[in-house]
């Protein structure tokens, strides 16, 4: 039975030094590509169809996207969700994708919005907040994704979906008939940074005196309001990886052409993760499906040093004897949080 176990750990350190096709990418999403083809480029360039993305970013929008290949798709759930955006908000236009490249759907100059009145108005979208998604998303309604049911021109209700901003910053302003706003965004997974756009100009009120006949835009509540959309977007982090460290297509490419893995071990982006240490019997129980039981004292925190257990919390799980990590583990607290379970297992 013990040979078993080292028969199985040898095998997945082999497979992971031989086939160099499992690990996550920090791929440089390049503008006018989708998420979705970034992954397809990834299966021709690794020959696997098992590649998947930690979080789509918008066809304009450049920089992170988190891709896994080969087993590591199995770990996505777990990653860190935390992002950050560098993007850039236009005032006093709407469009029906809340961006740049939509149709144009009111258009009214608004001179008057200076910097102190933009920065207070953005203070309100800080914090766990209900945000509305765009209509062009890719979140599903009844099945259906929303970019499918607007495209087709079907009336559909966008419901608000909470959310986590954490801050935003405005880095820059420029005045005048479409004043600009140059932001940094950080924030948790789902936030819509189009969405911030849009809901930035619908709190900017025209003022009494600046309103005309050709104001038609109204927020919910009837009130005048500018509008605004996202003209640019980049995502300057996703979890642990930072823009400064991404490699583009072509790098990806000729890396592999000349043998060597872009691919960066699983492990490396679960760090945040607490672990347990298991006993050989232990690890081998647990590896075939055994019911496992450990102290609260087993378990190490990891960089997150403000982990809370609940139930079905993942932590990683290692042999004792040996650096590698065998896989993820979902805990049962037991005891009073003395003791835990080990339940849902994923496995390298």
């Amino acid at each position: 039975m013990v040979t078993h176990v080292r028969i199985r750990l040898t095998n997945i350190v082999v497979f992971e030094l031989q086939t160099m096709k499992s690990g996550f990418l920090n791929l440089h999403k390049p503008a006018k590509h989708t998420s979705h083809q970034c992954v397809d480029a990834m299966r021709r360039v690794f020959d696997t169809r098992q590649v998947g993305h930690g979080g789509t970013l918008d066809p304009m929008a450049t920089g992170v996207l988190t891709v896994a290949v080969g087993r590591a798709t199995r770990f996505l759930q777990y990653l860190t969700t935390g992002k950050e955006y560098k993007g850039v908000i236009r005032l006093g236009i709407t469009t029906d994708s809340d961006d740049g490249y939509g149709k144009v759907l009111t258009q009214n100059p608004a001179p008057w919005i200076d910097e102190k009145m933009v920065k207070m108005t953005l203070q309100r979208f800080i914090g766990n907040i209900d945000q509305v998604p765009p209509r062009f998303s890719a979140i599903k309604t009844n099945g259906v994704r929303l970019y499918k049911l607007a495209r087709a021109n079907k009336d559909f209700e966008v419901k608000p979906r909470r959310v986590q901003i954490d801050s935003i910053e405005v880095l820059d302003f420029t005045q005048g008939d479409y004043p600009e706003v140059n932001v940094n965004v950080a924030c948790e997974g789902g936030t819509y940074i189009r969405s911030i756009a849009r809901e930035c100009g619908e709190a900017l009120i025209v003022p009494p005196e600046n309103v005309n006949p050709t104001n038609t835009l109204r927020n919910s509540v009837g009130e005048f309001c500018a509008g605004g959309i996202l003209t640019e977007l980049e995502r300057t982090r996703s979890g642990v990886y930072s823009v400064a460290d991404s490699l583009d297509l072509d790098e990806i490419r000729s890396k592999v052409e000349q043998g060597k893995s872009p691919l960066q071990p699983i492990e490396s982006m679960l760090q945040h993760l607490p672990f347990a240490n298991l006993p050989l019997q232990t690890a081998q129980r647990w590896l075939h499906g055994g019911v496992v039981t450990i102290s609260a004292q087993d378990i190490v925190l990891g960089s997150n040093k403000n982990f809370e257990f609940s139930s079905g919390k993942p932590i990683r799980i290692y042999i004792s004897s040996t650096p590698q990590m065998l896989g993820i583990a979902q805990v049962d607290p037991q005891a009073q949080y003395k003791e835990f379970v080990l339940r849902k297992r994923v496995f390298i």
